[in-house]
């Protein structure tokens, strides 16, 4: 639920596969983003082996985006090891970034959960329905982010529905899988839905260019935006064309930095600069004419004017039917003092 106080956004870098196989890489693009605002920075790991079947084929992006045309390949050129796992962890750390990973085979969940002691777990679009994987993960008392790319109301509900202990610690993310994927499917205003149908918090998985979707998702009130980052989308492999640079994903993330400061509290508060203005700006009851001492006080001796610091007009009734204890000079504030 949406607290009084909004929540700072939590901003994910999510760099996936985009080191393309290099640790070195890896490390340049964690360097890089830790001069950034960003909170957190997330990366894929999964056994080809036990992602793939015999059947498994590529996505169309991915055949075009990677020369490899083959899935096994990709996969196996794409992945750090373990070690280069725990070796970026620890890098994160250094930097005060948070490490994330995204698993897809059970063995990697449990060596991120119990080796690398991920903060959350994040579920991929792909990976609702890997019963394996949601029901160690419903067991964890940790949060979750439950990306909802290609899943209807109907699906998310059931998934929920699995992570009843901890569905109060999971965060659904509204998602479109398609890699770019075209502003006209994006349908950010989903995210209402999401909101009044889950009662939970909700943020946003990019995969559109550009900046707008996610800043649109802050507005709406996403507590957590994922977009896919690069060093350049020229570089062969699936992700890197639909991703944005690190320049870019720096400026997105000042832009929602300072989206939040524009969106401030749901509590309205006045500014000095507006209180001032206040009294400027708003009227207060003003003499039409001159009003000698001990007149009564009537509707046609009142009129409105600026400035606001005299008797608002809203409690004009306790100033008619009273006496003028003064003469009282014309186009001036009646003060509670002139009456009585």
């Amino acid at each position: 639920m949406i607290s009084k106080k909004r929540k700072k956004v939590f901003i994910i870098a999510e760099i996936g596969p985009n080191h393309n196989g290099s640790v070195s890489t890896a490390i340049k693009m964690v360097d890089e983003l830790s001069n950034s605002d960003v909170d957190c920075v997330k990366f894929q790991l999964g056994n080809p082996l036990k992602v793939y079947s015999k059947n498994a084929f590529m996505a169309n992006y991915q055949k075009k985006n990677d020369k490899n045309k083959n899935i096994f390949k990709m996969a196996r050129k794409l992945q750090l090891t373990l070690k280069e796992h725990q070796e970026v962890s620890n890098y994160c750390k250094k930097k005060k970034l948070i490490y994330a990973c995204t698993a897809f085979d059970l063995d990697s969940l449990k060596f991120l959960d119990k080796q690398l002691k991920v903060p959350f777990f994040k579920v991929a679009s792909g990976e609702v329905f890997s019963l394996d994987m949601i029901h160690y993960i419903s067991k964890r008392n940790k949060p979750v982010l439950l990306s909802t790319g290609m899943s209807t109301f109907k699906d998310i509900k059931i998934i929920l529905q699995k992570l009843d202990k901890i569905k109060k610690k999971t965060t659904v993310l509204h998602c479109v899988s398609a890699y770019p994927a075209k502003n006209n499917t994006l349908n950010i205003n989903v995210i209402d839905q999401l909101k009044k149908i889950f009662k939970s918090d909700i943020g946003y998985s990019d995969h559109s260019l550009g900046s707008e979707a996610c800043l649109a998702a802050v507005a709406k009130g996403a507590t957590v935006i994922e977009k896919h980052v690069t060093l350049s989308k020229n570089l062969s492999g699936p992700d890197h064309k639909s991703s944005a640079t690190i320049k870019e994903f720096k400026s997105l993330v000042k832009k929602i930095r300072d989206l939040e400061i524009i969106l401030g509290q749901e509590k309205k508060k006045f500014s000095k600069e507006e209180l001032h203005i206040h009294r400027v700006a708003r009227k207060s009851i003003v003499s039409v004419k001159k009003i000698p001492k001990g007149k009564i006080i009537t509707k046609q001796d009142l009129c409105y004017k600026r400035p606001g610091t005299g008797i608002s007009p809203l409690n004009v009734s306790t100033v008619l039917g009273k006496k003028a204890k003064i003469n009282i000079d014309e186009n001036i504030l009646i003060k509670k003092k002139f009456i009585n």
